[in-house]
């Protein structure tokens, strides 16, 4: 019954009749057709920001001689994933609200086909730009929070009123109808465990919000720092608990499979803010870019490769596979 009714509420993020299309063909050509389907796309649009997060995955990303994505570029790789089944892309970066262009890279997402989200640490964000997202029809904010304490946040984004920048952005985008979500990460640091995660929770609960909690992983900012990470068990145990809150959400909760499991190299990816294409957003390693070759083939090299052709329950960093490929 309980997940039943966390699905339930789901439904509000669908707000069109060919997203409800898109998504009944997903389930249709998984579980019918036994075919994979590209459900959702972690898009980088930026490595620049304004805050200085000690985790932060993406902070060895960033090249300096590199071109970011453009628009028109941005506009052809949505139309590729969506040729695969896509449903939903997450905008992010670094702070995707930096790029002068963010209005036009959400309209290039298809924002009236699939869900488009934007992921931000809201330090920039103002009432009129959150107006301007809901006419662009921008489906959810995810806003960044790493504590339920205002002085805890601030220091751990090294920024003085970040806190009260997010509590803002959270209500101008209640006010305006857009999707909700704080976003946070899991880890064995005592500011982002598990009793942390219920007073976000609780939070959750107060400013009408989904929470979504993410992994850590020995990349970025916590590069080479594996006991930030839980063990295996102890990380399926943790989320096994806060998922019973109605507010929590996983990015493995729901998929075109019916059934709880890493999603990482088939029914998602990660594309860098430079076109790279990883099976995560914390799995660096590139099968491609798609500014050289079709996305459609990258996709299929993922497919294909033993680590993540099969799919499970357990993150797939933490399977023995995936540890050994990392000692070669």
């Amino acid at each position: 019954m309980r997940k039943i009714s966390k699905f339930i509420r789901h439904l509000k993020f669908v707000k069109s009749p060919i997203l409800s299309g898109r998504i009944i063909s997903g389930y249709f050509n998984t579980l019918a057709r036994m075919r994979n389907v590209l459900r959702s796309v972690e898009l980088a649009v930026t490595y620049h920001c304004q805050a200085a997060c000690h985790k932060c995955y993406s902070a060895n990303l960033f090249e300096k001689n590199k071109d970011y994505l453009t628009v028109a570029q941005i506009s052809g790789i949505i139309k590729q994933a969506m040729g695969l089944g896509l449903i939903h892309v997450n905008i992010t970066g670094g702070e995707p609200t930096l790029r002068s262009d963010i209005l036009e890279i959400i309209d290039a997402c298809s924002p009236e086909k699939i869900m488009v989200s934007l992921v931000t640490n809201a330090l920039g964000l103002t009432k009129d730009q959150i107006r301007l997202f809901k006419k662009h029809r921008l489906n959810t904010i995810q806003i960044s929070l790493d504590s339920a304490d205002r002085q805890v946040h601030d220091r751990l984004r090294g920024v003085p009123g970040c806190y009260d920048k997010a509590m803002a952005a959270a209500s101008w985008a209640r006010e305006f109808g857009i999707n909700l979500c704080f976003t946070t990460v899991l880890s064995t640091e005592a500011s982002s465990n598990s009793s942390e995660m219920n007073k976000l929770l609780d939070l959750c609960v107060r400013e009408k919000a989904f929470l979504l909690i993410c992994d850590s992983a020995a990349v970025g900012g916590w590069k080479n720092k594996n006991e930030k990470m839980m063990t295996c068990a102890e990380r399926n145990e943790t989320l096994e608990g806060l998922m019973r809150h109605p507010n929590a959400r996983h990015h493995n909760m729901y998929n075109f499979r019916m059934r709880t499991g890493c999603p990482a190299g088939i029914e998602k990816i990660y594309i860098t803010a430079y076109g790279d294409v990883t099976p995560c957003d914390l799995i660096h390693d590139s099968f491609g870019n798609v500014l050289k070759e079709p996305l459609r083939d990258i996709w299929k090299k993922m497919q294909n490769h033993p680590i993540y052709a099969t799919k499970g329950y357990d993150c797939i960093r933490y399977l023995d596979k995936f540890k050994n490929a990392r000692k070669k």
